[in-house]
């Protein structure tokens, strides 16, 4: 599911040496609390993990760092920063939470393998901070060659803020470079954090409208919480776009 996410990171790793997996200190170095805690680790900057090392335990104390939100990975529910929280964990439950300011790429589809998920769409997952904006990326090549070296890949940054989401390239424009191309669309948008709730957005190109509704966090029975969601914007990974949320 979060396989776009890591693959942006290690595309990160390659090209600045920065880790995929990074204690906290390096992401809260202002926060004395973590430098001390061996137990959580953060995956880029959006994720935070906490490690259970104690056998058969039922629960866990987990640090979230910072003065903002933080949201479980499995519910969507919102979590205060700052502060310790006591959490139930099981066999296959890991704590790991979103951080608020920051917009994970997801492949909700459950596949066999990767290579199976190369023309899914996409869910773009939103955490909003206190000033009601995020940011992330999102990069994508054809996974198996070294063409990207010569640009045969896409680079995106999104960003949220006063109300409207925008797709932007991050490649650099050149010409006589290897193009690569995706058809691959967003299938899904899910706000975190945004109120009062909005009922509808529209999309640019084409100004076409599209309507927000409750939608189940994780595509699997049971699991999480119902949140707001965009469904079927019809925007290509690809593209420049903006979705303006009213």
């Amino acid at each position: 599911m979060l396989l776009p996410y890591f693959y942006t990171l290690f595309r990160e790793a390659n090209a600045s040496g920065v880790p995929v997996a990074r204690p906290l200190w390096m992401e809260f170095p202002a926060d004395e609390k973590t430098f001390s805690n061996d137990e959580a680790f953060m995956v880029g900057n959006s994720l935070l993990v906490q490690g259970i090392y104690t056998q058969r335990a039922k629960h866990a104390s987990v640090y979230l760092p910072g003065d903002q939100s933080w949201y479980d990975m499995k519910t969507g529910t919102a979590y205060k920063g700052g502060a310790t929280h006591k959490l139930d964990v099981s066999d296959d439950s890991i704590p790991a939470f979103q951080r608020a300011g920051t917009i994970i790429p997801r492949k909700d589809r459950f596949r066999r393998s990767s290579t199976q998920m190369e023309n899914d769409p996409y869910t773009l997952v939103i955490a909003l901070n206190s000033s009601k904006a995020a940011e992330g990326e999102l990069y994508v090549d054809d996974g198996k060659s070294f063409q990207f070296q010569k640009g045969a890949y896409i680079h995106r940054r999104f960003t949220f803020s006063n109300g409207k989401l925008t797709s932007s390239n991050l490649a650099p424009v050149t010409t006589g470079h290897s193009k690569f191309a995706s058809g691959c669309t967003v299938e899904r948008i899910i706000l975190l954090g945004l109120s009062p709730e909005p009922k509808t957005a529209f999309v640019e190109p084409g100004n076409e409208k599209v309507d927000i509704e409750s939608g189940p966090f994780v595509l699997r029975e049971g699991q999480g919480q119902s949140v707001l969601t965009i469904r079927k914007p019809n925007v290509r990974i690809s593209d420049d776009w903006t979705i303006q949320v009213l």
